[in-house]
């Protein structure tokens, strides 16, 4: 299966957001993104959606996340208009401050797009008359400034998206979406975890969040994000831990108290661990780099 890599689309691979309009009239093949996920808004129109081999209907109004481990195309369309906006989630929400502590944001462009890899694709997001007409606007002002280029047009895209992003976050977190599926409880779970990863968490607060005792809530966790809320704080805290060697003027023990390690020895370890080296030998590392 093809895979389509974001300089393909991009002409500033320096920067990490793409906005292009689709007008599909006939079957696109099934695909991997190399290196982006994708915003899809819907426009107008409608069409088969196939994920990952599974066919799907999508229609006007819908707004889904695609990442790079799935494949999609979409079969039979019907006057569908697209507004594609390929990002770099790791360029693009690393410089943001607290939109991964939205529920809705998880929901969306976290939970949802890892479920559809193995429970099949979901559009749970789906606008009414008056959110559609408020999204559109947005994506008008983001598409002028992505094509004509104008003086700052960088910061006014990049700002514009995130703008878009939290709009779309602050929609899914409405009860309709939420009772769709009791699956997407965990997007309260991971919002929690964003805002208190540094914090002592405990099995019993997340499992309370959710609303599921402590074993339901271990299993659909873990079906939802590969791995149990231990491993993801941890990843959490050595991926914070990483932008703090590498920015910060601190002290190593500093920073282990900063990630919730209190022992900068067990810090230690868990930072080689995961990344195959020392946190001294990674600031040395990234500073000889800078």
């Amino acid at each position: 299966m093809i895979s389509f890599p974001f300089k393909l689309f991009s002409e500033t691979e320096d920067f990490p957001i793409h906005i292009q309009y689709g007008f599909h009239d006939a079957d696109l093949y099934e695909h991997y993104h190399e290196d982006f996920s994708e915003l899809v808004i819907v426009l107008s129109g409608s069409s088969g959606h196939v994920v990952n081999g599974e066919r799907y209907k999508i229609s006007e109004g819908d707004i889904f996340v695609i990442n790079q481990s799935v494949s999609h195309g979409f079969i039979e369309p019907d006057k569908m208009v697209l507004c594609n906006i390929m990002f770099k989630p790791e360029k693009v929400f690393s410089s943001v401050y607290d939109i991964k502590s939205l529920a809705g944001f998880q929901a969306l462009f976290v939970i949802e797009p890892q479920y559809y890899e193995s429970h099949g694709f979901c559009s749970q997001l789906n606008l009414n008359p008056e959110e559609f007409s408020s999204i559109k606007n947005l994506i008008n002002m983001l598409y002028d400034e992505y094509t004509k280029k104008r003086e700052g047009w960088k910061d006014a895209v990049f700002s514009g998206f995130c703008s878009l992003c939290i709009s779309c976050s602050r929609l899914y977190k409405t009860e309709r979406a939420k009772d769709k599926n009791d699956f997407f409880k965990l997007a309260d779970v991971a919002a929690y975890i964003e805002n208190n990863f540094s914090s002592q968490i405990t099995t019993e607060q997340l499992s309370a969040i959710s609303g599921y005792s402590q074993r339901q809530f271990l299993r659909v966790f873990k079906s939802a994000f590969s791995e149990t809320p231990n491993n993801y704080i941890t990843k959490l805290r050595i991926k914070k831990a990483k932008i703090l060697l590498e920015s910060a003027n601190i002290s190593i023990g500093e920073i282990a108290c900063d990630c919730g390690y209190y022992d900068q020895n067990y810090f230690s370890r868990i930072f080689r661990k995961h990344t195959g080296m020392s946190p001294s030998v990674y600031q040395s590392m990234i500073r000889k780099k800078q």
